[in-house]
Formats: structure tokens, sequence, C-alpha cells
């Protein structure tokens, strides 16, 4: 363990060193942390540790998304290991994700006022991209329900009863219907919904 910190004590303080200077000193004790395995996220490795090339990305997503411009380096603990490993895939900024999410904890609310769209299927799809997003940053996987989809419709004003299950049964190649009531999103669908934020922000 000690001689894989030693291979990458320069990358650690390379990463740190990026960091605003006030959040320096526990990016880099946080970064320490993620390389040793001490932030190990259980079901990785199957020995209950991230392995080197997680805690590699993991250092990566720490600045990309927590530290880097943040102004509240504690919010990185608000997101899951594989909600991070997006971010830092798909390049989206912390500063990006608080403009769209409002995450707490394990919970979190959309937050952007306007869609974008104008007709109420593709604001359905947005919103379904955007929620299996959030569930992703939270809980690490990106399967919503079909209720929190229908009360995310409804307190955008676009609902659409009559043809709700249509709308989702059209994008076949992003949503995974599990059972009648969730769905998960597909890796294209990742993919879009990375472009759905940063136009959201833009």
């Amino acid at each position: 363990m000690f001689e894989n910190v030693s291979e990458h004590l320069d990358e650690v303080l390379r990463l740190a060193e990026r960091c605003p200077e006030k959040y320096q000193v526990p990016c880099f004790e946080a970064l320490m942390r993620v390389l040793t395995g001490f932030n190990a996220v259980p079901g990785q490795t199957g020995d209950g540790f991230i392995s080197e090339s997680d805690s590699l990305v993991g250092m990566q997503s720490y600045i990309a998304n927590g530290y880097h411009g943040a102004e509240n380096p504690t919010s990185l603990q608000n997101q899951s290991q594989l909600g991070l490993v997006f971010a830092d895939q798909f390049q989206i900024p912390s500063v990006s994700i608080s403009q769209v999410y409002h995450l707490n904890g394990a919970s979190y609310r959309i937050i952007v006022k306007d869609l974008k769209e104008k007709t109420s299927s593709k604001k359905q799809i947005k919103l379904a991209l955007l929620l299996g997003i959030g569930e992703l940053l939270t809980t690490g996987s990106p399967l919503f329900t079909k209720n929190r989809l229908i009360e995310a419709c409804r307190e955008y004003g676009t609902y659409d009863a009559p043809n709700f299950a249509s709308h989702m049964k059209k994008q076949r190649d992003m949503f995974i219907a599990y059972g009648k009531n969730e769905w998960s999103l597909t890796v294209p669908a990742q993919q879009r919904a990375a472009e759905v934020i940063k136009e959201l922000v833009s």
C-alpha cells in the first residue's frame, strides 16, 4: 500500500495545488484518504476497498467536482463515487451540478427554472434524464421510479397522463424498464444527460 502511495504522491500534490488556497490542506488530506483506501466503497473490489485505478479516478473527481472552484468542499460528500466518475468523465464541474440539483445527503431536487423545451414529451424525457443522474449522484445507481417522474412532470406543468408511458417507450435506447414502475438510464442516456446539464446551465 505504501509503495502505491509513494508512487502517486506527486500526483496527489499536483492535484491538491489546483484547489483554491484555503482548501489545499483539506483537499490533500482527502486525496490521501482516497489513495490509501480509507474512503473505501463497499463492493468495488470485493475486499471492501477501492482499487488503485478507482482511487486515481476518485482523486481527479475530488478536484473536478468537489474542490476545484467550489465554495463548499464538503458538498463532495453528498455525491456517490459513481456519480463523481460520471461528472469527471463528461467534464461537468460541481458548479454546474449545483445549478441543476440541490443535493442534500442521499436526496436531491431538480432546481432549474426553465427546461428549455416546448413540448410536453421533450420536457418529460429531459426530466427523466435529470432524475436518473440525480439518483446516480446520490445513490450510485441511475434508477428512478415512475412516481418520481410523474411528480417532477407535475411540478414543471408537463404531465401528459394519456401519453406518459408512450413517451418513455419511444426512447428504448435511453431508458430500460424494470417492471412497470422503474426505469434506468443506459450509457447513451447518461451521455445525453450530461449534454442536457450543460445546456441548462449555459
